[in-house]
């Protein structure tokens, strides 16, 4: 009984804990195959999560760790830089990156892009108070556990701690039970 009681506690927590913690993997970079125009071109656009191109971003060029050329999009998102090599490069702006394999005209596999497109997530904000009012108390994500602001946490664990409780006043009110499911027998 002390372990179905453990074990139903145990549940009830893991129900309570965000999912996305426990499914939380580092990313792995896939690497992209494009294609470079004439004269070593590789070409690509920044974009936000909405599709919406960003204008004036730093996009930096690295090979090895160093960055090796960076450059501004344009008021469309775009970006260009000329007389590259072929080779595997590191493409990063913002929260986003992404690693190409660039290849020379004529080298590249079949239906390889000729653009590189960037996503750039937005960082969530988990809570700000109105520029109208003034904030006593704000949160940092250093201040935070499991993702969770203090009072939030406290009412997770009360909540823990409180299901199993009940459940066991609970099933003490049931009277007796033996193993096997049955009871004991109302009257002889």
């Amino acid at each position: 009984m002390l372990i179905a009681r453990l074990t139903f506690g145990l549940a009830c927590l893991g129900m309570l804990i965000p999912q996305g913690l426990l499914a939380a993997t580092p990313t792995q970079l896939t690497v992209s195959d494009v294609v470079l125009g004439e004269g070593g071109i590789l070409s690509g656009r920044l974009i936000d999560g909405r599709g919406y191109g960003l204008p004036g971003r730093r996009v930096e060029m690295r090979r090895g760790g160093a960055v090796i050329v960076w450059m501004r999009t344009d008021q469309f998102g775009r970006f260009a830089v000329k007389d590259l090599p072929g080779g595997t490069y590191a493409l990063v702006s913002g929260s986003s990156q992404k690693v190409v394999r660039a290849w020379a005209a004529g080298s590249a596999p079949p239906r390889t892009s000729t653009r590189v497109i960037l996503v750039e997530q937005p960082q969530p904000v988990s809570w700000q108070a109105p520029a109208t009012e003034s904030a006593d108390v704000v949160y940092s994500s250093e201040s935070r556990i499991f993702g969770l602001s203090p009072l939030s946490l406290s009412a997770v664990v009360g909540m823990a701690v409180g299901i199993p409780i009940l459940v066991n006043q609970h099933d003490d009110d049931d009277g007796p039970s033996t193993v096997g499911g049955a009871g004991a027998p109302a009257s002889p």
